[in-house]
């Protein structure tokens, strides 16, 4: 099975439920934690699910383009969202 095709059997499998482990997701789909994880990374950076710990959650239509928004709008900002905190960019000194 191609890698998109795992995500998207992962990403409908994650929305059927509220919240789901890993480990339910691997009994589910019969593949190893470690191709699990990856199509799980793959899904977070690409802004369509949150995890907290073992739990991974389909994100809202409203949260995926809020976040994609404030990534643009922040893009040369000195501020930054990080795992849905709002932090500022240190300031590099020049040596």
């Amino acid at each position: 099975m191609r890698a998109e095709e795992r995500d998207w059997q992962i990403y409908h499998i994650i929305a059927d439920k509220s919240e789901i482990t890993v480990d339910e997701i691997c009994r589910m789909t019969g593949t190893e934690e470690s191709i699990a994880e990856e199509s799980l990374e793959r899904l977070q950076r690409y802004g369509l699910i949150s995890r907290k710990n073992e739990t991974c959650a389909v994100k809202s239509i409203q949260e995926i383009l809020m976040t994609a928004e404030l990534k643009r709008a922040m893009k040369d900002s000195p501020i930054y969202m990080e795992d849905g905190v709002i932090k500022v960019r240190q300031e590099k000194e020049d040596k």
